[in-house]
């Protein structure tokens, strides 16, 4: 997925956003570094407490169709919409 929206950044000319996945665990150890959360829809039970314990951080909390679809341009526009 992350590979997917940075394509989709970089077809557009965005060659200045990082994007990296991880998993939920390692969130703590690089959350400094991040202006987005992007949460996958098997870990949504997490969203309430990370935006409690992160709450200058946007997070967002994908949808199955988001995640499911693999499509970085979406995930991009949902960025987009949120911000």
């Amino acid at each position: 997925m992350a590979n997917k929206i940075k394509d989709a950044y970089e077809a557009k000319g965005r060659n200045d956003v990082e994007v990296n996945a991880m998993d939920f665990g390692s969130l703590e150890s690089v959350v400094d570094e991040a202006d987005i959360i992007l949460l996958a829809p098997q870990i949504g039970w997490a969203k309430e407490q990370v935006e409690e314990d992160y709450p200058d951080k946007k997070t967002i909390l994908l949808t199955i169709k988001e995640f499911g679809s693999m499509d970085g341009d979406m995930i991009i526009d949902r960025i987009e919409q949120e911000q």
